[in-house]
């Protein structure tokens, strides 16, 4: 059995078709919906829809056609459509983050934000600082950018917005993580579970666990962290026998392997751990350590390296 999202989705709904996940099929139905879109006096959604094409072409790693779409939009634009020219600046960005023009994207998020912002189309202008965040270099800016984008959810009136605060505050974990602030980075990624449950959608929740995990494991909180992963492990186990998916199989085993990765961190510390205790017991022990010393050094290569196997 495969991962069958709901795929019947009204004009109005059409930023809905992300939940199929794959960008090719994503792309595919986004065309379906163009000449209804088309037909419509207010070309706003049919530009709109374009710049999502081409998104999902940039993910396809489809530049030149990216570039295309969203020449076309944006050809077809007038003034008063001002939310789609805020969405084909971000897209215009993406399309060159994906192709690793990091100077150019940075370019046209600050675009996106500055319009969002200017007519307070809250939900894409949060979207524009939030990739801002994840193109800027510095450690410290992407923070300030994250918690910028927090400020203004919390802050905007537009309802919608409330469903980047899981994204927004697991990437400022993130941050966090990479600056070795592990206490905050642990309680940062106990928010975005939070809200993640809020969400309800259970793929995020695993992740959202999984992170607050691997926060305890980098504290030296070994068996706070292995107890997580294990009953996520169980999840994922029943998930792949039951044939249940509730994301596209690749994600799974993507997010599978994440926990699968973190459970060898652990155990890898773990005997690192007991080796170092072993070693510290059995070589205070004049018989011990004038007769067995190679089982010493083994114990001391095993704290080393934290492999048991080898």
């Amino acid at each position: 059995m495969t991962f069958q999202p709901n795929v019947d989705v009204k004009l109005e709904n059409f930023n809905d078709l992300w939940s199929l996940g794959y960008p090719a099929v994503v792309e595919k139905k986004f065309h379906e919906l163009l000449p209804q879109a088309e037909s419509l006096k207010d070309k706003s959604i049919y530009l709109q829809i374009l710049s999502q094409i081409a998104l999902a072409q940039a993910l396809q790693k489809k530049f030149d056609d990216a570039h295309k779409t969203l020449d076309e939009a944006q050809s077809l634009l007038t003034s008063e459509y001002n939310l789609a020219q805020t969405r084909i600046f971000l897209e215009r960005g993406r399309a060159f983050h994906q192709a690793e023009k990091i100077t150019e994207a940075r370019n046209y998020f600050e675009k996106s934000f500055n319009l969002g912002k200017k007519y307070e189309f809250d939900f894409y202008a949060i979207e524009a600082a939030h990739m801002i965040a994840i193109v800027v270099n510095a450690v410290a800016d992407k923070i300030k950018w994250n918690q910028l984008a927090i400020d203004m959810v919390l802050s905007s009136q537009d309802k919608r917005t409330i469903l980047w605060l899981g994204s927004l505050y697991n990437n400022l974990g993130r941050n966090y993580e990479a600056e070795k602030q592990f206490e905050k980075a642990l309680s940062t990624f106990k928010q975005a579970l939070e809200y993640r449950e809020k969400e309800g959608y259970v793929p995020n929740i695993r992740v959202a666990k999984w992170s607050i995990a691997r926060a305890l494991r980098l504290l030296d909180r070994l068996d706070d962290a292995l107890t997580i992963q294990h009953a996520l492990l169980k999840e994922y186990d029943a998930i792949t026998i039951s044939e249940s998916f509730d994301m596209p199989v690749e994600m799974f085993k993507l997010a599978r392997g994440w926990v699968y990765e973190e459970m060898a961190e652990l155990y890898h510390a773990k005997a690192a751990t007991f080796a170092k205790r072993a070693y510290d017991d059995l070589s205070n022990d004049l018989m011990f350590s004038a007769t067995e010393s190679e089982r010493l050094e083994r114990l001391k290569y095993i704290q080393k390296t934290g492999d048991a196997t080898t």
